[in-house]
């Protein structure tokens, strides 16, 4: 049997973690804020802190959500067996404090906190554990059934010994119970808000927060969870506003109605930075940004030639110059940068007008077409990168239309599969590739991410990759699907990015890791 503790993570954790509370390098640490001893001045701490984010938080259920503001919440107030570190690399342990697994690799035994207590005060039982693991398992709407689908069983042996048995051994076991999927909740309050179907209901959980008001579209309130097993969060409450439109966050939080802004325009960085009173920070991130093409609702878009065409005429490090500031890379691979098996060996098509010229004649469009690019009102980055890629692709005859929507009308087409190009964003949740790849080439998923491109033999080599236990090979197999990837040009990576936000310098303990997930135990406003 092969066992590890509690203690085995910690005491390597607490000395990553202290260098990046140390450093607080823009792009280079989680930490952005470091912790001062703000402890050792009585009534220097201000009860709430208010961030203004631009997406609305749709759902708070774990088992659907599709947006990283619902998973950032979701983290927050619910927790999986295990996690991952700060600098989102490593899996260390979460609501179990060791674990051990079999000779063969299929059975895992799960050791958990004892006495482990929801944020309403009520005992976390066996029945909630293995209702959460049923949820995520048999929930078909789910898009993240990846991380559970090589589960056979799940038993509770007593109230601290969870149980799971895989069909087959798997590499990626660990990093997919780190998914936010996975996450404990209270079986009680689903059955009593009719499975989370009763306005604005929200889960239960034994995160550091739980969630004490919800209005949709507008704000949600956390609040520290007394009944927290660990060490009780800094702030007593933080708020989420929903503010979509771009200028509008940053004149707010110039004007001091919030603490904190994300997703700030790259272009605004330098202004924010040069303000009085505010730090402007760009965070190492798994972000990537893809030009994603929807096959089933434009001819010319299901044709290969015409996509690598597009990727001829499109001009990446232009994009990356006018748009990132500085604060990103022209990316190849649809896999974030220098992540697990991130494939360095693809050559990257150089931007050729001509090329792309020849190609679109090649498939039968020779004078061009029309196409349709959707995207959300308020968003400047989104709105340039429109106009780049229209100037960019005029060039070659294709007539690109902008429209402006407002963004859950724009979820709605998407998800729909009724738009023919939006700009998709993605950043890992796990320390795996799994979780992409499963995106990208299990249709049933996402329609692939809703390209509605469908091969089913990188299907198969995706499948085999989850549970190839031989490092090389496996490896070789995303590599493989990465090379395929970009050579149908299943959608167009942009660029890396970094992740942007500004705050004030009130503002102390902001961590967000590269999978951005937020870890605001430490997080505070000081006050003078």
């Amino acid at each position: 049997m092969k066992k590890l503790t509690r203690r085995d993570f910690l005491k390597g954790s607490a000395a990553g973690a202290a260098g990046a509370i140390l450093s607080g390098i823009a792009g280079t640490s989680a930490i952005v804020a470091p912790l001062t001893a703000y402890a050792d001045e009585a009534g220097s701490i201000a009860d709430e802190i208010v961030i203004g984010i631009a997406a609305s938080i749709t759902t708070l259920d774990p088992v659907l959500p599709s947006l990283t503001a619902d998973i950032q919440v979701i983290n927050l107030i619910c927790e999986e067996l295990v996690t991952t570190s700060d600098d989102g690399t490593e899996i260390v342990p979460g609501l179990a404090e060791s674990w051990e697994t079999s000779d063969d690799g299929l059975t895992w035994t799960f050791h958990l906190i004892s006495g482990l207590t929801f944020s309403d005060g009520s005992a976390v039982t066996q029945e909630d554990w293995l209702f959460s693991f049923e949820r995520a398992m048999t929930t078909e709407e789910s898009q993240w059934t990846f991380s559970v689908s090589n589960i056979d069983s799940v038993e509770m042996t007593d109230d601290e010994t969870l149980v799971i048995t895989l069909k087959e051994a798997s590499a990626s076991l660990l990093s997919n119970l780190s998914c936010f999927n996975v996450a404990l909740q209270s079986k009680a309050h689903y059955e009593a808000t009719n499975g989370y179907e009763d306005g604005g209901s929200y889960p239960i959980g034994t995160g550091s927060y739980a969630i004490s008001e919800w209005v949709q579209d507008d704000h949600l309130t956390l609040t520290a969870n007394e009944y927290f097993h660990g060490d009780a969060p800094k702030t007593g409450t933080i708020q989420f506003l929903t503010v979509s439109d771009d200028n509008s966050r940053i004149m707010m939080l110039k004007a001091g109605e919030v603490d904190i802004i994300t997703d700030v325009p790259y272009s605004s960085m330098s202004e924010l930075e040069a303000a009085d009173g505010i730090t402007a920070v760009g965070i190492a991130s798994t972000g990537n940004k893809y030009i994603t093409f929807n096959e089933t609702s434009n001819e010319a878009l299901a044709v290969k030639e015409v996509r690598q065409a597009l990727l001829y005429a499109t001009d990446k490090q232009t994009i990356v110059d006018m748009v990132l500031y500085g604060y990103g890379e022209p990316a190849v691979s649809f896999m974030p940068k220098n992540g697990l098996y991130w494939n360095d060996t693809i050559e990257a098509a150089d931007y050729d007008v001509d090329k792309a010229k020849e190609l679109l004649e090649e498939a039968g469009y020779a004078d061009g077409f029309d196409v349709e690019v959707l995207i959300p009102s308020g968003n400047e980055t989104y709105s340039q990168i429109a106009v780049i890629l229209k100037d960019m692709w005029s060039q070659i005859g294709v007539n690109l239309t902008i429209t402006s929507m407002d963004q859950a009308a724009l979820y709605e087409e998407e998800f729909a599969m009724q738009h023919e190009i939006i700009f998709g964003s993605w950043s890992d949740d796990i320390a795996d590739p799994s979780q992409l790849g499963d995106y990208w080439w299990n249709y049933s998923t996402s329609s692939c991410f809703y390209t509605g491109y469908n091969n089913e033999e990188a299907q198969a080599i995706f499948e085999e990759s989850q549970y190839e236990l031989d490092e090389e090979a496996r490896e070789a197999l995303y590599f493989e699907l990465q090379e395929i990837w970009y050579e149908d040009v299943v959608a167009i990576n942009m660029y890396h990015a970094e992740a942007t936000v500004a705050m004030s310098d009130s503002i102390e303990g902001y961590v967000q890791t590269p999978l951005y997930v937020y870890r605001f135990d430490n997080l505070v406003k000081t006050v003078e």
